[in-house]
Protein backbone atom coordinates (compact mmCIF):
# COMPACT_ATOMS: atom_id res chain seq x y z
CA UNK A 1 0.00 0.00 0.00
CA UNK A 2 1.27 3.32 -1.43
CA UNK A 3 2.05 5.87 1.77
CA UNK A 4 -0.16 9.35 1.36
CA UNK A 5 1.53 12.38 1.80
CA UNK A 6 -0.25 15.18 3.91
CA UNK A 7 -0.43 18.86 3.08
CA UNK A 8 1.16 19.23 6.90
CA UNK A 9 4.05 17.04 6.38
CA UNK A 10 4.78 18.97 2.74
CA UNK A 11 4.70 22.16 4.75
CA UNK A 12 7.14 20.73 7.28
CA UNK A 13 9.45 19.43 5.02
CA UNK A 14 9.72 23.05 3.22
CA UNK A 15 9.96 24.49 6.91
CA UNK A 16 13.25 22.03 7.38
CA UNK A 17 14.66 23.16 4.50
CA UNK A 18 14.75 27.06 4.79
CA UNK A 19 15.38 26.69 8.60
CA UNK A 20 18.89 24.40 7.47
CA UNK A 21 19.10 27.59 4.88
CA UNK A 22 18.84 30.47 7.51
CA UNK A 23 21.26 29.10 9.58
CA UNK A 24 23.72 27.74 6.83
CA UNK A 25 23.45 31.11 4.39
CA UNK A 26 22.19 34.20 6.70
CA UNK A 27 24.24 32.82 9.67
CA UNK A 28 21.29 32.54 12.09
CA UNK A 29 21.70 31.00 15.71
CA UNK A 30 21.81 26.95 15.60
CA UNK A 31 20.36 25.32 18.87
CA UNK A 32 20.00 21.81 18.79
CA UNK A 33 17.36 21.74 21.41
CA UNK A 34 15.33 24.05 19.94
CA UNK A 35 14.98 24.27 16.30
CA UNK A 36 12.05 22.71 13.61
CA UNK A 37 14.37 19.86 12.61
CA UNK A 38 12.97 17.70 15.42
CA UNK A 39 14.29 15.87 18.19
CA UNK A 40 18.05 16.05 18.78
CA UNK A 41 18.45 12.33 19.75
CA UNK A 42 22.55 12.32 19.19
CA UNK A 43 25.32 13.68 19.81
CA UNK A 44 28.49 12.57 18.09
CA UNK A 45 32.37 13.89 17.18
CA UNK A 46 33.17 13.85 13.69
CA UNK A 47 35.55 11.33 12.30
CA UNK A 48 38.27 12.62 11.27
CA UNK A 49 38.18 16.40 11.63
CA UNK A 50 37.35 19.06 15.18
CA UNK A 51 33.58 18.83 14.79
CA UNK A 52 29.96 17.33 16.07
CA UNK A 53 27.43 15.38 13.95
CA UNK A 54 23.47 16.33 15.25
CA UNK A 55 21.42 14.15 14.66
CA UNK A 56 17.78 14.29 14.28
CA UNK A 57 13.78 12.75 13.77
CA UNK A 58 10.94 14.07 13.22
CA UNK A 59 7.77 12.79 14.22
CA UNK A 60 5.92 14.10 11.14
CA UNK A 61 8.67 12.04 8.74
CA UNK A 62 9.34 8.46 10.74
CA UNK A 63 12.16 7.04 10.08
CA UNK A 64 13.71 9.91 8.13
CA UNK A 65 17.18 11.48 9.24
CA UNK A 66 17.81 15.03 9.84
CA UNK A 67 21.79 15.44 10.24
CA UNK A 68 23.73 19.04 10.96
CA UNK A 69 27.23 18.75 10.85
CA UNK A 70 29.45 21.85 13.05
CA UNK A 71 33.45 22.00 12.43
CA UNK A 72 35.69 24.30 14.19
CA UNK A 73 35.39 27.76 12.35
CA UNK A 74 37.50 27.45 8.99
CA UNK A 75 37.30 31.36 9.08
CA UNK A 76 39.41 31.32 12.17
CA UNK A 77 43.16 30.96 11.65
CA UNK A 78 44.09 29.27 15.17
CA UNK A 79 46.03 26.90 14.69
CA UNK A 80 44.44 24.40 17.23
CA UNK A 81 41.77 23.76 15.93
CA UNK A 82 40.18 21.93 19.70
CA UNK A 83 39.82 25.90 20.78
CA UNK A 84 38.27 27.33 17.42
CA UNK A 85 34.57 27.87 17.84
CA UNK A 86 32.50 25.50 16.17
CA UNK A 87 30.26 26.20 13.47
CA UNK A 88 26.75 24.65 11.24
CA UNK A 89 28.93 23.56 7.96
CA UNK A 90 26.03 21.34 6.43
CA UNK A 91 22.98 19.80 6.65
CA UNK A 92 21.51 16.80 5.33
CA UNK A 93 17.98 15.46 4.71
CA UNK A 94 17.14 11.49 4.07
CA UNK A 95 13.36 10.51 3.64
CA UNK A 96 12.05 7.14 4.75
CA UNK A 97 9.35 7.46 2.58
CA UNK A 98 9.87 9.49 -0.82
CA UNK A 99 7.66 13.05 -0.88
CA UNK A 100 5.12 13.55 -3.11
CA UNK A 101 3.91 16.62 -3.92
CA UNK A 102 6.99 19.19 -4.05
CA UNK A 103 8.13 20.22 -7.19
CA UNK A 104 11.75 21.09 -7.99
CA UNK A 105 10.28 24.50 -8.99
CA UNK A 106 9.13 25.18 -5.23
CA UNK A 107 12.07 24.19 -3.46
CA UNK A 108 14.02 26.56 -6.27
CA UNK A 109 11.90 29.25 -5.56
CA UNK A 110 11.48 28.91 -1.73
CA UNK A 111 15.05 29.09 -0.97
CA UNK A 112 15.96 30.88 -3.45
CA UNK A 113 18.23 28.87 -5.83
CA UNK A 114 20.16 30.16 -8.79
CA UNK A 115 19.21 28.47 -12.01
CA UNK A 116 21.67 27.81 -14.89
CA UNK A 117 24.64 26.30 -13.22
CA UNK A 118 26.66 25.22 -10.34
CA UNK A 119 29.57 25.57 -8.36
CA UNK A 120 32.55 22.42 -7.84
CA UNK A 121 34.88 21.92 -5.51
CA UNK A 122 37.51 24.50 -7.00
CA UNK A 123 34.96 27.39 -6.76
CA UNK A 124 34.35 27.39 -10.92
CA UNK A 125 31.17 27.52 -12.39
CA UNK A 126 29.68 24.42 -14.20
CA UNK A 127 26.71 25.12 -16.44
CA UNK A 128 23.20 23.40 -15.62
CA UNK A 129 21.51 21.81 -12.14
CA UNK A 130 20.63 18.38 -13.84
CA UNK A 131 23.40 15.74 -13.13
CA UNK A 132 21.05 13.09 -14.47
CA UNK A 133 20.62 10.00 -13.41
CA UNK A 134 22.81 7.55 -11.00
CA UNK A 135 23.28 3.79 -12.17
CA UNK A 136 22.06 1.75 -10.94
CA UNK A 137 19.62 3.29 -9.71
CA UNK A 138 18.49 4.82 -12.78
CA UNK A 139 15.23 6.64 -11.12
CA UNK A 140 17.17 8.44 -8.76
CA UNK A 141 18.33 11.70 -10.14
CA UNK A 142 20.78 14.33 -8.69
CA UNK A 143 20.58 18.31 -8.87
CA UNK A 144 22.98 20.35 -7.96
CA UNK A 145 22.93 24.55 -7.61
CA UNK A 146 24.29 27.64 -6.20
CA UNK A 147 21.76 29.41 -3.57
CA UNK A 148 20.84 32.95 -4.71
CA UNK A 149 23.00 35.80 -3.13
CA UNK A 150 20.62 37.84 -1.05
CA UNK A 151 20.70 40.92 1.52
CA UNK A 152 20.55 38.99 4.64
CA UNK A 153 23.61 36.07 3.32
CA UNK A 154 27.22 36.03 5.02
CA UNK A 155 27.87 32.35 3.39
CA UNK A 156 27.30 31.20 0.01
CA UNK A 157 25.82 27.76 -0.03
CA UNK A 158 25.79 24.99 -2.54
CA UNK A 159 22.72 22.24 -2.46
CA UNK A 160 22.04 19.10 -4.22
CA UNK A 161 18.31 17.34 -4.46
CA UNK A 162 17.82 14.13 -4.75
CA UNK A 163 14.88 13.47 -6.77
CA UNK A 164 13.12 9.82 -7.75
CA UNK A 165 11.77 9.75 -11.19
CA UNK A 166 8.84 7.69 -12.47
CA UNK A 167 9.14 4.88 -13.51
CA UNK A 168 8.17 4.59 -17.15
CA UNK A 169 7.40 0.64 -17.46
CA UNK A 170 5.27 0.88 -14.47
CA UNK A 171 1.95 -0.46 -15.23
CA UNK A 172 -0.09 -0.11 -12.11
CA UNK A 173 -2.93 2.37 -11.58
CA UNK A 174 -1.22 4.55 -8.76
CA UNK A 175 2.11 4.24 -10.21
CA UNK A 176 4.29 7.87 -9.15
CA UNK A 177 3.72 9.74 -12.22
CA UNK A 178 5.73 13.03 -11.19
CA UNK A 179 9.28 12.79 -9.36
CA UNK A 180 9.57 12.45 -5.50
CA UNK A 181 12.11 14.07 -3.22
CA UNK A 182 13.86 12.02 -1.49
CA UNK A 183 16.78 13.86 -0.03
CA UNK A 184 18.89 17.18 0.19
CA UNK A 185 22.18 18.36 1.02
CA UNK A 186 22.90 22.17 1.77
CA UNK A 187 26.46 23.14 2.63
CA UNK A 188 28.34 26.28 3.58
CA UNK A 189 30.97 26.93 0.79
CA UNK A 190 33.92 29.15 2.13
CA UNK A 191 37.70 29.13 1.79
CA UNK A 192 39.36 27.05 4.02
CA UNK A 193 42.51 27.76 5.57
CA UNK A 194 45.37 25.29 5.00
CA UNK A 195 47.46 24.33 8.50
CA UNK A 196 50.41 26.25 7.23
CA UNK A 197 48.09 29.37 6.45
CA UNK A 198 46.77 29.26 10.29
CA UNK A 199 50.20 28.77 11.89
CA UNK A 200 50.80 32.26 9.80
CA UNK A 201 47.97 34.13 10.87
CA UNK A 202 47.60 33.00 14.88
CA UNK A 203 44.94 34.55 17.19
Amino acid sequence: MKQTVTDAQRHMVLSVLTMAMAILRDDQPFDPEHVIFGRNFSVRPLRGSVGTEYLFENSAFPGTLITVFAEADPADPTADRTKVRQVPTAFTVWFNSSIKGIPRSTIEDLLPLDIGYWVDSHGNQQPGNDMGAVPPQVLLHGYRYRASALPASQFPVDVELAFGDPDPQATEKNAVKTPVLLGAILTRNYFELTPRQREKNPR
